[in-house]
């Protein structure tokens, strides 16, 4: 999706089930997705040439090429392609490697024709053999994805001939797409050198030329890439600075054109300065929460949870902590999501009576909680620090206890968080069955707060094997209710990942995972 031209720019609409509404004009282009409201100069007047410096938080993490991890957005859609992209307007799927589908009428099958005459960076052309190849690697133990439950429901895939692709399922999947969406295909030969950060070969615009873990990559442009024409960018510099002021500076100095997530707080001060844009990604699939774990009391018992979400204040997080990037919900969907109910959305808000009365009923006054938050995020250190004066409000004996990232995501995975924890989920912009089944937060098989349900689980196969209609949109509102009550998770803002841009940066398009697709980027003098 093109980056409009617009200081901060959220599209928090719905247009039916399945729309967002664009905050700018899109003419729709036969492989990706729309034409940029920041091209000033014109199809003729873009530039050949030229180096583009991106500045990130965090290094990648090539192991996890095959999940959404946030640091890796800057180098999936660059260095690789996946079978299909989202249109951002009506939220159906484009051709990429994929050009074509179709799907049988039980849903159970889907024939993919693929794209010929691509080849990967080392040479060697790609087929469907690759997609096979990908797909099983997704279901490897050693490889993380979210993605899995997906991977794993398709029993079979046979390759007719270079170019065709069948896949079949044991039952309707209705995320499917969501699957092509953020898998990148990847090269067979040198996977296993992929994963341990040797090797970067893919199908995409630029390859990787060096990688320095901790420091960054160096990307140069593939002279093969099967888009003709493009890209336009001689080289794109990948580097990391892992305080926001830095990553701001970079900006500030010309050294950087493109700074990815930089602190809300500090996107503030270059919103009025005419040298720089600052883009709110239209997925909105940065949802900022209050976990659970269940098994410490007295976050067992949902009165309690309740009270939580009714203490805690999450209009002065939106505007104090956000700078006012999002919306305030009680739910975890973005307005993309075929699943938001703006109703339903606004059933929690602060409200400290409600709170101590449900704190009472759940025989909790002046209880103990811990509030734990990653100590290396600064945002997320700033919300529960409001978490804490809320609770505080609300009777309750709240302590703060923050810890390094190693230990704080160790923690989570293994559910070992002890009490409440501050953190942020994606995977709310697109089928709701991929955030019941694949992010950790809301697995119901497994989650980070250790709540275990059949009748959750029974609910989320519901979202997962119905493919839409009447029937999805009940189970919907099903789950939304179940959510509501049972609080877990408590949603707060659902926000996006920005995009800092020098106005020397034209064409920038990002995916609906929020991968940059440089594609058509280029740089004016």
């Amino acid at each position: 999706m093109p980056i409009p031209q617009h200081h901060v720019q959220r599209r928090l609409t719905r247009r039916g089930a399945l729309v967002l509404t664009a905050g700018a004009a899109c003419l729709a282009l036969a492989a990706s997705g729309c034409k940029s409201a920041v091209d000033e100069e014109g199809s003729s007047g873009r530039r050949q040439g030229g180096t583009l410096n991106i500045v990130q938080s965090a290094d990648i993490a090539p192991n996890t090429f095959l999940s959404q991890n946030n640091p890796n957005f800057s180098v999936i859609r660059t260095v690789f392609n996946t079978l299909t992209e989202y249109d951002h307007t009506t939220l159906k799927p484009r051709p990429q490697l994929a050009t074509s589908w179709k799907t049988s009428p039980d849903h159970r099958s889907i024939t993919l024709r693929l794209r010929d005459g691509v080849t990967f960076h080392s040479g060697r052309p790609f087929t469907a053999d690759d997609v096979i190849f990908t797909i099983k690697a997704i279901t490897r133990q050693d490889v993380p994805s979210q993605f899995k439950h997906v991977a794993q429901a398709i029993t079979g895939m046979k390759a007719d001939g270079a170019h065709t692709l069948t896949l079949h399922m044991a039952e309707p999947v209705s995320n499917l797409f969501d699957l092509f969406e953020v898998m990148p295909i990847v090269d067979k030969a040198t996977f296993d050198d992929l994963l341990a950060g040797r090797k970067f070969v893919g199908t995409g615009p630029f390859q990787v030329v060096k990688y320095t873990p901790g420091s960054g990559l160096r990307l140069k442009k593939y002279d093969h890439y099967w888009k003709s024409g493009r890209p336009y960018l001689d080289k794109v510099d990948i580097n990391v600075q892992s305080q926001s002021q830095s990553m701001k500076a970079s900006l500030r100095s010309g050294q950087s054109q493109l700074a990815l997530d930089l602190a809300p707080l500090d996107t503030v001060s270059l919103k009025g300065d005419p040298n720089f844009k600052v883009i709110a990604a239209d997925a909105a699939d940065a949802a900022y929460y209050i976990g659970s774990n269940v098994t410490v009391p007295p976050l067992n018992k949902p009165q309690f949870r309740q009270a939580v979400a009714w203490a805690v204040d999450r209009d002065r997080i939106l505007k104090q902590v956000l700078a006012g990037i999002g919306q305030t919900s009680s739910l975890p969907w973005s307005p993309s999501s075929p699943a938001f109910d703006k109703d339903k959305a606004g059933t929690y808000h602060h409200d400290v009576g409600k709170a101590k009365q449900l704190i009472a009923q759940a025989s909790a006054k002046n209880a103990s909680v811990n509030i734990v938050f990653n100590s290396g995020l600064p945002t997320n250190q700033a919300i529960a620090e409001i978490v804490q004066f809320d609770l505080k409000q609300a009777g309750l004996r709240a302590k703060l206890v923050p810890l390094q990232a190693a230990d704080f995501f160790g923690k989570l995975s293994g559910g070992g968080l002890p009490g409440l924890f501050v953190n942020v989920h994606g995977f709310g912009q697109l089928n709701p069955a991929t955030l019941v089944k694949g992010a950790f937060p809301f697995n119901a098989e497994k989650n980070a707060s250790n709540f275990d349900s059949g009748t959750y689980r029974t609910l989320a196969q519901q979202l997962w094997t119905t493919p839409g209609g009447s029937k999805a949109h009940a189970a919907y509102a099903r789950m939304n209710d179940f959510l509501l009550e049972q609080q877990f998770v408590n949603d707060l803002v659902v926000s996006s990942h920005t995009f800092t841009i020098s106005t020397k940066l034209k064409d920038l398009k990002y995916n609906m995972y929020d991968y940059l697709d440089l594609d058509d980027a280029y740089l004016t003098k």
